[in-house]
């Protein structure tokens, strides 16, 4: 760890910050700093906010590990000040870390000798800064940086400037020694301060500033678009074109692209798009899911792709899960519109599921109970993925991803029960439904004419009635599909929602009005096969054979080669 400043003076001042951050959250106050700019040293006293107790803190930032002889004689001036103070307590901090030999003296000191004192190298300064929500934890930024780099990273470590922490990692590339810089969160810095650490730090002379910022708005870009050349990236970036020229170069060198030469210059002319891997996708996924562009990039045409052709045996594998038909059809989808939920699924450890799944597999109950078990256990995966979805649906972009979609209608429903051995403690349920209508191209707003705009509202209520009618919501989805009926003109709509109301009524069993529904229905196209079929199913269900076979075959009369039609024959 370093601190980055134009002088002693201004690192001295920046130890000063520092350590009033660290020793703020170990619970200290009142503070009185003694400064050394020569030996870049400060040594303070401070009082504990709830116990009282005395500080003596002594802390440091040198290039170099604490050797054993500073050790001692600041461990000295404590043991002194103890005598006039029972309860002081003693910290040294050193940014640098403690030499060996100077660790080793220390851990054999007898208890009374050592009394109240405490080393806080590196690593336990890391720790508080962490506890102090001031840095990410090293796992989130070693994420950060490999999620974004391929080439071989050569260092990494933590450095405060400007009263901010930010990552620096030396970088050896393709194309030689370079570095990147994030922030204390792991997100990419601005080039200009990234290029401002290379005035500070003489570990950075010679080599190349990455421009993370700038790669990460190119693959973006080129993920939503496809191939594009050089100059419409730096429009939709806003970069310059020798800027941008490094980016590509890297980005070629990384693997993340590929180029197709379109002419002379190449550099001008070639059009780049993203390389169509799943390795890659998931890099990126690394990269934007969980980030402010997560809902932008799983919109790209490069991650729809991705995902129709590898999600599926991907998650097969990485889980060891059989799934059925119907959630192979339906997972899918599910992830492609919560970042969140694709997330988990990507990349949370999935040891313990795969380990649970093996003892299923391998354990000799029954048939069924073992299949009841399989079911207990994927419904687990399930909730951890619906837990990260309903965080995604408060999200403002949240809707309009399932309008890009095609999703017109959309249901969360959610149960909470909890117990003591002796009485129920809490048990809640609530749900939400959500419909998302289309707007005109031109707006419902400027149509000027009233029966347009009622022609509009009803095949908004239609579309709205038919989704909820796929999720088998059947009393909302008739209530809509009634307004619908009252607003539609058009004969076309008219007999789409006749015959979805009797579909609906029909799934209720209520078979009665279903019919009556199917007749209004065939009474705008008399050939309408599926109201037939339809009709014939209802009056089965009423107990009335003979009418159910003369719509079937109506059915075939129509269409014969209607399957359906004659296997309804077939099974009556």
């Amino acid at each position: 760890m370093k601190i980055l400043a134009g002088s002693n003076q201004e690192k001295v001042l920046a130890l000063a910050q520092l350590t009033e951050d660290l020793l703020d959250e170990l619970g200290y106050t009142d503070y009185h700093p003694k400064l050394s700019a020569a030996h870049l040293t400060i040594e303070l006293k401070a009082r504990h906010r709830s116990s009282g107790h005395r500080l003596h803190c002594y802390g440091c930032t040198l290039a170099h590990e604490i050797p054993l002889r500073d050790l001692q004689g600041a461990h000295k001036r404590y043991a002194l000040a103890r005598r006039r103070d029972k309860d002081l307590v003693g910290i040294f901090f050193s940014l640098s870390g403690f030499h060996l030999t100077a660790r080793t003296w220390f851990s054999r000191l007898d208890a009374p000798d050592r009394s109240d004192y405490h080393l806080l190298g590196v690593d336990k300064i890391c720790a508080l800064l962490r506890r102090a929500k001031l840095i990410a934890s090293s796992d989130q930024i070693i994420h950060a940086i490999e999620s974004r780099i391929l080439a071989r990273l050569e260092a990494g470590h933590l450095v405060f400037a400007t009263g901010r922490f930010y990552w620096i990692f030396r970088i050896e590339t393709k194309r030689g020694a370079a570095y990147a810089v994030l922030d204390a969160y792991g997100s990419p810095v601005s080039p200009r301060v990234g290029i401002s650490f290379k005035r500070l730090d003489g570990s950075l002379k010679g080599k190349r500033l990455l421009n993370l910022q700038a790669m990460e708005k190119v693959l973006l870009a080129l993920a939503e678009s496809g191939q594009k050349n050089i100059e419409f990236l730096s429009r939709e970036t806003k970069e310059p074109l020798d800027e941008l020229r490094e980016v590509l170069q890297e980005l070629l060198d990384e693997g993340f692209l590929i180029a197709e030469p379109a002419g002379q210059p190449r550099w001008r002319c070639n059009r780049y798009s993203v390389k169509p891997e799943f390795d890659i996708f998931l890099r990126l996924a690394r990269l934007f899911l969980d980030s402010a562009q997560r809902f932008k990039f799983l919109r790209s045409n490069f991650a729809v792709q991705m995902l129709v052709a590898g999600l599926r045996p991907y998650l097969e594998e990485r889980f060891h899960l059989k799934l059925s038909e119907e959630e192979r059809s339906w997972l899918p989808r599910f992830l492609a519109v919560s970042p969140s939920a694709l997330s988990y699924a990507l990349f949370a450890p999935a040891d313990e599921f795969i380990s649970t799944s093996e003892e299923l597999e391998h354990s000799h109950l029954p048939g069924p109970e073992k299949e009841r078990l399989r079911t207990q256990h994927l419904s687990t995966l399930y909730a951890n993925l619906l837990l990260r979805y309903a965080t995604d649906a408060q999200d403002s972009r949240f809707d309009e991803m399932l309008r890009h979609k095609g999703v017109r209608g959309h249901l969360y429903r959610i149960t909470a029960k909890a117990a003591s051995a002796d009485e129920l403690f809490f048990s809640m349920k609530g749900e939400s439904y959500l419909t998302l209508a289309v707007p005109s191209v031109a707006g419902v707003a400027d149509q000027k004419a009233l029966g347009h705009q009622a022609a509009v509202n009803g095949e908004m209520l239609l579309s709205n009635a038919k989704a909820l009618m796929h999720i088998q919501e059947f009393d909302y989805a008739i209530e809509l599909f009634d307004r619908a009926l009252k607003e539609l003109k058009d004969p076309g709509k008219l007999l789409e929602a006749w015959y979805c109301k009797g579909s609906c009524l029909s799934n209720q069993k209520r078979y009665a009005a279903a019919i009556t529904c199917l007749n209004e229905a065939l009474r705008y196209d008399s050939n309408y096969k599926e109201a037939w079929l339809h009709k014939a199913t209802c009056l089965r269900g009423l107990g009335d054979n003979s009418g159910a076979v003369h719509c079937a075959r109506r059915a075939i009369e129509i269409d014969p080669a209607y399957d359906e039609a004659r296997d309804f024959l077939r099974s009556t």
